[in-house]
């Protein structure tokens, strides 16, 4: 399996202080705060309220996340 696009977001505490890991979403978003994922979850919409950092990163076939791309070497 490649690995795969992803976007981490983190959302800053109420005083603005602290950004902590909130969620990863699939693909590189470019947006200001995430999208809800769906109408019915109306907590999400609040979303646009709060200040967020998003980084983009990979996801490789154990799960785990990496800034940089893995390299496959061929001999």
């Amino acid at each position: 399996m490649a690995a795969k696009m992803i976007t981490v977001w983190y959302k800053y505490d109420d005083k603005g202080n602290e950004a902590k890991l909130n969620h990863i979403e699939d693909g590189w978003v470019d947006g200001e705060y995430p999208k809800p994922i769906d109408s019915s979850f109306t907590n999400q919409k609040a979303w646009k309220k709060s200040t967020w950092e998003r980084k983009h990163a990979y996801l490789d076939e154990h799960y785990q996340v990496l800034s940089v791309p893995p390299a496959h070497w061929i001999k």
